[in-house]
């Protein structure tokens, strides 16, 4: 919407908070998780700055001494490469780099990301500690990950992999229902939230999970805590970022929900962000927590990073808040799979009605679909009489419905507990 300072209003647009005057580097591009993918450049200057809390990060987490890989697509996807860089900076050659494969516009736009990541990888093989090249894992495929993870137990190395929540929630689901255990494996992992539900997945495989938090364009926010006390606890990265939060609860029904609020810092960002509000709100507050992190001056932490979002249908929105606890933890517990086989859809039917369609993987199998439906329609109207008036007409125009398909995931595999159909 616009942008309105007493009687001046003006239209502000992702593209012209990029910077035209940064160093060299690569240009990047969102997943498109919850929009159209952004465009942003991340260059050599701001993979340097961001490098020295990467530095404390794996000081605090014990993980130079690990073996890396990444699970991540190739560019224009900006993780993979930029992570290379950023373990490169630290003079850490990366092992393996197992990669996702992503759609492209076309052969030419295909050709031009293969090309360019082949002449990063191979300027690293040159000058740097060592770039693995990229070696295409779908989702069938994570067996090898795990290989690779036993591969380097008995070379009496542990394992660190750097990938989104819900790939890490995947690879140790593996392992578990393969009777594998992924002892002193750590997973770095990013994107989307590190849920308890995801976080007990992956402990349950023997392995540990630690979050970072950032977002397109160029916000590079926080790092896990070592010592945390709650899952997904980060330091926020204050020399980059400043970090408010709105003071008007963005929803009337739920107060807890405070926009966070974002101005970046540091010369070298790809974007020059002033109070700028990206869809998410978290708790916030300082703590002695005792780890490197802390003793560096990182004082400021963040925990129950979540987004808000918001649905429409019958000329009404409805502001979930945090839907995860119940897609994660409470439709598995009571009907069967586990975190990513549950997903709330809003799409249009063949008659352009506007139907939430609930998601759930055939994985899962035989279950009672208007038992679903009425757990559906109970945590919808929790809360307030709003929700309640709102999910009473909703059931009665058919709004809510069960779909039997595997949940949408972003190019990066990326599991969302509201997709909206664009």
């Amino acid at each position: 919407k616009e942008v309105v300072r007493g009687r001046v209003s003006f239209w502000v647009f992702p593209e012209e908070l990029v910077r035209a005057d940064s160093s060299p580097g690569i240009v990047e591009h969102s997943s498109g998780s919850r929009g159209r993918p952004l465009r942003s450049f991340l260059s050599l200057d701001s993979i340097a700055a961001r490098t020295l809390a990467q530095g404390v990060f794996f000081a605090a987490h014990r993980l130079f001494s690990h073996a890396h890989a990444l699970y991540d697509a190739i560019l224009p996807a900006s993780m993979g490469v930029g992570n290379l860089l950023f373990n490169a900076r630290l003079g850490i050659a990366t092992d393996r780099w197992f990669a996702r494969e992503i759609p492209v516009k076309n052969h030419l736009t295909g050709w031009h990301h293969n090309l360019t990541t082949y002449l990063i990888v191979l300027m690293g093989k040159r000058y740097g500690p060592g770039f693995p090249w990229p070696e295409s894992v779908g989702h069938e495929e994570i067996q090898h990950i795990i290989h690779w993870v036993l591969d380097k137990r008995r070379e009496g190395k542990a394992s660190c992999i750097r990938t989104a929540v819900s790939n890490a929630t995947r690879i140790a689901r593996l392992a578990w229902e393969k009777g594998i255990s992924l002892e002193g494996t750590k997973f770095v992992v990013g994107g989307e939230p590190l849920t308890e539900p995801k976080q007990e997945v992956i402990e349950r495989a023997g392995a540990s999970a630690t979050p970072v938090y950032g977002a397109a364009p160029g916000l590079y926010v926080g790092v896990g805590c070592a010592d945390p006390l709650y899952t997904d606890e980060v330091h926020v990265l204050q020399y980059m970022t400043a970090l408010v939060r709105q003071p008007r609860p963005f929803s009337p029904n739920d107060p807890s929900i405070s926009p966070l609020l974002f101005t970046t810092l540091h010369r070298s960002t790809a974007a020059l962000l002033l109070n700028v509000e990206i869809g998410d709100y978290a708790t916030t507050g300082a703590r002695d927590c005792g780890c490197a992190l802390e003793k560096a001056g990182l004082t400021l932490h963040l925990h129950h990073i979540r987004s808000y979002e918001k649905f429409t249908s019958e000329g009404m929105n409805y502001f979930y808040g945090d839907l995860y606890e119940f897609l994660e933890r409470s439709l598995p517990v009571e009907f069967g799979g586990g975190p990513g086989d549950y997903q709330l859809v809003e799409e249009e039917d063949e008659s352009g009605q506007t139907r939430l369609t609930l998601r759930v993987h055939p994985q899962v199998g035989a279950i009672d679909e208007q038992k679903v439906l009425h757990r559906l329609r109970d945590e919808l109207a929790r809360g307030s009489w709003a929700n309640e008036f709102r999910t009473r007409v909703w059931e009665r125009a058919g709004t809510l419905r069960v779909g039997r398909e595997p949940p949408y995931a972003s190019a990066r595999g990326k599991i969302l507990p509201l997709h909206i159909s664009r």
